[in-house]
């Protein structure tokens, strides 16, 4: 369970950062909370260019660093993404802090990293229930001290550890269990997705999450619950075209055991499956390649199975532009299925959707945030709606409209 993320100069975030998962005490939609203090769902709005794809991007850039921190060609190669219009902070490092509960224990994580790659700070701390916070690890520079009763796992690893190499990510290589935990929660709880990767990496892993006959079926139900008209899906293999047979055989990226396989076997394809009809019978089905589909059509294919394992898994699912072809009452409508279906799974998402925050409302006040950028110096900021100490009963739609809370683009008269 997320509850804090926080970060400084990355991108078109210049100054510290702090995004809360954490509910206030207002008494908005009580069932959209997990044990009464942790947001499910939070929904990120502002203009193009505000810098709401960078809050994701920073999301992906910490988890990134962590994965490839024990390969040194790939740290090596580090690229430092810092605000750039502040030469200051050209050459300033990067901070990164992260804060969740897992395992029945509180974590704290964080790391300042330089432009060259290389860890100026890192520290870890942890909270059993009931206990006080103590600390596992903490680093200065090459400098590590850690808790010998704590954190055992650490012994004979401090020189091991690269000047550009974190110390979580050498102890987890070393099957550290506090360090596992750690490391397994950012690298394989945070389900990221960029609204770019709807043909590729959501593809694939959806894919693969229908070939449970469970996840299949669900998803088959909550399509047609949603007005779809798809009566199945089904995964087939298919000859590789013949345009794809030189490519796939002259491709030295590919490794041979893979080629063989595509070649001799063929590639999976997601098929839909409707009806066919003569007149007004129903004659059997029809199967469609899913880029046949409509655009809106395809994005459910691909969210539903995630949103479905992100529940059934305690995940944290966070989207970039979740409403790019999606109506407004779809989304509405997955916020509502995602918030009663979830214990302690999370989602968050990005979006240029006003209309959610329309009446009957989908969402707390505290779980709408905002990202707007300073008009004079450019650098984002995000913040809650809930800063404004609006009434429940406000229409946050207009007032969001009007300008009172920022996060829209001032648009000049263009004398058309």
């Amino acid at each position: 369970m997320l509850i804090e993320f926080e970060f400084s100069n990355y991108k078109s975030f210049k100054n510290n950062t702090l995004f809360s998962m954490e509910a206030t005490n207002i008494d908005d939609l009580k069932s959209h909370l997990i044990d009464n203090k942790y947001l499910k769902t939070t929904a990120i709005l502002g203009a193009n260019a505000s810098g709401k794809s960078n809050f994701i991007n920073a999301l992906l850039k910490f988890k990134s660093i962590i994965k490839n921190s024990i390969n040194p060609e790939k740290q090596k190669n580090y690229p430092h993404e810092p605000f750039k219009l502040d030469i200051n902070a050209q050459n300033a490092p990067t901070f990164f802090r992260i804060h969740f509960f897992e395992n029945n224990s509180f974590f704290e994580y964080l790391f300042e990293i330089d432009k060259t790659g290389n860890i100026l700070k890192e520290e870890l701390y942890q909270k059993e229930m009931n206990k006080n916070k103590k600390y596992l690890f903490k680093r200065n520079k090459e400098e590590i001290k850690y808790n010998i009763r704590s954190f055992k796992e650490a012994k004979g690893l401090i020189d091991k550890t690269r000047e550009n190499a974190l110390f979580l990510s050498v102890v987890n290589q070393f099957n550290g269990e506090i360090s596992k935990i750690v490391y397994d929660y950012i690298t394989q709880k945070l389900l990221i997705i960029k609204d770019a990767d709807c043909d590729n990496k959501i593809n694939f892993i959806s894919k693969e999450l229908l070939k449970n006959k469970n996840i299949k079926n669900k998803t088959v139900e909550i399509l047609q619950k949603l007005d779809f008209s798809i009566k199945d899906l089904e995964i087939k293999k298919e000859k590789v075209p013949e345009v794809f047979v030189e490519k796939i055989k002259n491709d030295d990226n590919i490794p041979e055991d893979i080629k063989s396989d595509l070649l001799e076997n063929g590639i999976e394809v997601l098929k839909t499956k409707h009806y066919l009809f003569e007149k007004d019978q129903i004659k059997g089905f029809t199967d469609f390649d899913i880029f046949e589909e409509s655009e809106g059509t395809k994005k459910l294919i691909n969210l539903v199975p995630l949103i479905i394992d992100t529940l059934n898994n305690e995940k944290i699912l966070i989207i970039d532009e979740l409403d790019n072809s999606l109506h407004t009452l779809l989304i509405k409508t997955l916020i509502k299925w995602f918030t009663n279906n979830s214990k302690k799974a999370q989602l968050i998402f990005t979006t240029h959707d006003l209309n959610i925050l329309d009446k009957p409302e989908a969402l707390r006040r505290d779980e709408i945030w905002f990202v707007s950028k300073n008009p004079k110096y450019e650098y984002s900021e995000l913040y809650s709606l809930i800063e404004f100490n609006v009434r429940k009963d406000k229409n946050i739609l207009k007032g969001l409209i009007k300008g009172e809370f920022g996060a829209i683009p001032i648009i000049e008269n263009l004398g058309c």
